[in-house]
């Protein structure tokens, strides 16, 4: 023990101060989480050797458990499928994906490579989240009547498994401040297994539009009923928890309030319950594609706690964006622990490391509960 503090005090000396300070100063860089730990997961390990690649030049991402027992999926910008950045390519399509996360099969639904239907969204539009409601696909639609983020967001849904789509009248309008849906929280298969307290809504999350990417740290949420996804005058958001513990619903989106901040920044929320393990899990990027959150909690707002927060997730390098990070239901084990995470990541720095960058990715991971929990 003393030949080893000899050798640190020799390795100190030889350093300058200026070495000595940029080093203090890149750990203290190091952005904290902004929960507290999991009082239920310890950790989660990503098993690499599994990461599986497809569709290079398509990326979002988003998935949802249909009634046909297939994983639906959507992407932007390529052409889905056994295309490519530029054979196929449409702004946005929709995709069914058959078979387990270790040999699937993904199959252009509407728009892109071969597909089964022509493309409904050739030359605009983009969903970050996808929802199957007894029977019927639904997608948070940006427009892309603008620059984003000052686009107006609206609801789209599909009758026919993805072939043809239907878009609403109304939007959420553009303008700095106004909140945008844009994921959804997804269940079992076509919205099953919802658990009692819940039960007859469809729950979803946005952020406000600001002048960064992302939603600036803060996840928001709202809700309306299954049957009246399609009536803007039907939808209520969250404006709070009160005094018995029990959220407070609104009608005037003006009262928003958030469920999830993160001071480092962050892409909207993405949400999913793990009905195993009867929590729910959210993902966010708080800046780059190597920087990712890990969080769960007991109910769809909160409160949450910290699985994993990461500044080298994958390898890969800040100077990029991270997009989505999903985990389909009907790929987790009964016991929760075992989960397969489809996610989306943009720019040079996303094609370090593993080499995500904007493709359909697909990974493992395995949580570990504290002592005590089983």
């Amino acid at each position: 023990m003393r030949l080893l503090f000899t050798v640190m005090a020799v390795v100190l000396s030889l350093m300058t101060p200026s070495v000595l300070n940029a080093q203090m100063n890149a750990v203290e860089q190091q952005p904290k989480p902004p929960y507290p730990p999991s009082p239920v997961l310890k950790a989660i390990t990503w098993h690499w050797d599994t990461h599986k690649t497809a569709a290079p030049g398509s990326d979002i991402w988003p998935v949802t458990w249909g009634p046909d027992g297939h994983i639906y999926t959507a992407w932007g910008d390529g052409g889905g499928f056994g295309g490519t950045n530029s054979d196929g390519r449409v702004s946005m399509g929709f995709a069914r994906i058959e078979g387990p996360p270790e040999s699937f099969v993904g199959i252009n639904i509407n728009g892109g490579k071969n597909p089964e239907h022509p493309a409904s969204f050739p030359g605009k539009g983009k969903t970050g989240g996808i929802l199957f409601v007894h029977g019927t696909l639904y997608a948070r639609l940006n427009l892309q009547d603008g620059t984003f983020p000052d686009v107006n967001h609206a609801v789209a849904w599909s009758e026919d498994l993805g072939a043809t789509w239907t878009q609403s009248s109304w939007v959420f309008p553009k303008g700095e401040g106004n909140f945008k849906p844009s994921r959804f929280l997804n269940f079992g298969r076509d919205y099953t297994g919802v658990p009692d307290h819940l039960a007859g809504f469809v729950y979803f999350y946005g952020f406000k539009q600001g002048s960064g990417w992302g939603s600036n740290g803060s996840t928001y949420m709202g809700r309306v009923p299954q049957d009246k996804m399609q009536d803007r005058s039907a939808y209520e958001f969250f404006g709070g928890v009160g005094p018995n513990g029990k959220p407070i619903w609104t009608s005037d989106v003006s009262q928003i309030q958030a469920v999830f901040t993160d001071p480092n920044g962050g892409t909207p929320g993405t949400v999913v319950y793990n009905p195993g393990l009867k929590r729910y899990v959210l993902t966010s990027f708080h800046t780059g594609a190597n920087q990712l959150g890990i969080f769960d909690g007991p109910e769809p707002w909160g409160p949450w706690t910290t699985v994993a927060y990461y500044d080298n997730w994958g390898d890969m390098g800040s100077d990029s964006h991270g997009l989505n990070c999903d985990f389909p239901q009907k790929w987790m084990s009964a016991d929760g622990l075992t989960m397969w995470c489809v996610f989306s990541v943009y720019g040079n720095g996303a094609k370090e490391g593993i080499n995500a960058h904007d493709k359909f990715n697909l990974v493992k991971a395995t949580l570990t509960l504290r002592q005590g929990r089983r």
